[in-house]
């Protein structure tokens, strides 16, 4: 409903990129991948209000995402979107509906305060991640970027929740969010590299380092989620859903490895089109690797 009626007002600062990410990506894969997850390793069900929190926080990413990429917009007003929602009007359609996702996220969250606090932390990962459009940005930067960027987002999910998350359960999360950041980068490399982006994935001249780094971030994540207190077959269900995800990844990583024969085995992003950078994961192959990915990093030693 509320996307329907931004698309009658719409001033043409929202377009059907924005409109597929609230219905099609974000608005379905949070609830899922984040809120599914989350349950299969507590052993809770989703309360209707926790899933609507969910879904609300999941239309208004690509959205908050516009406001560092495509919108001219000051640090301190963005600031006030997030603290201040309730005394903000949106100057256009791109904001007003920013505006309406957010006050419905906060009025089904139990916890409105934990859900501002962590959308600042998000905000200033966003702030941080501006680093990456210049040149001297280090490499250790680059990668505490991408941590920071992707761990933040799911604790901020995760304030969906009634529960208030554990020091464990933030670190086996904020790790998963780390993780995900980079399987983002792997499938956006063409994007970012054109938009001036430096990610782990446009700067790096040996995909196996990727991959080398890829497989140790998921081996840590996993050894944290065997010293949680949960219930063995909990969090066994909880990592063949996520190992699932994550297994995609290691896809895409083979495609691009692939280039690397055409330039004398180093990965030069530049050279590549954008057809040699696209990895389509309902081609039969693909999802034949997946699963072969997922059969051989799924996890069936014992999780005591």
């Amino acid at each position: 409903m509320d996307i329907n009626e931004s698309k009658l007002t719409n001033d043409q600062s929202l377009d059907e990129v924005d409109f597929k990410k609230m219905t099609d990506y974000y608005g379905l894969a949070v609830p899922v991948l984040i809120g599914d997850s989350f349950c299969k390793l507590t052993g809770k069900k989703m309360a209707e209000k926790e899933r609507l929190a969910l879904t609300y926080l999941g239309g208004l990413t690509g959205l908050f995402d516009d406001f560092f990429d495509k919108k001219d917009m000051t640090e301190n007003y963005i600031n006030s979107l997030l603290t201040q929602p309730h005394e903000m009007e949106g100057e256009n359609s791109n904001e007003k509906l920013f505006l309406k996702l957010y006050l419905k996220s906060l009025l089904n969250t139990s916890n409105p305060e934990r859900l501002t606090t962590y959308s600042l932390e998000i905000f200033k990962a966003q702030v941080l991640s501006k680093k990456q459009l210049c040149s001297d940005v280090s490499s250790t930067e680059i990668k505490d970027i991408t941590y920071q960027k992707g761990g933040h987002s799911v604790l901020f999910y995760l304030c969906s929740f009634k529960e208030e998350i554990s020091e464990p359960e933030k670190k086996l999360f904020y790790k998963l969010g780390g993780i995900w950041q980079i399987e983002n980068d792997i499938f956006d490399v063409y994007k970012d590299f054109k938009a001036g982006i430096r990610t782990m994935v446009t700067t790096e001249t040996r995909i196996n380092n990727i991959r080398m780094n890829y497989i140790q971030q998921m081996d840590q994540f996993v050894n944290l989620v065997k010293q949680t207190d949960y219930p063995v077959s909990n969090k066994r269900s909880f990592l063949e859903s996520i190992i699932l995800v994550i297994s995609i990844g290691f896809v895409g990583l083979d495609v691009l490895e692939r280039n690397e024969k055409k330039t004398n085995n180093i990965f030069q992003v530049e050279k590549y089109e954008r057809k040699d950078l696209i990895c389509d994961l309902e081609k039969p192959v693909n999802i034949l690797k997946t699963i072969h990915y997922y059969l051989k990093y799924n996890p069936r030693i014992p999780l005591k």
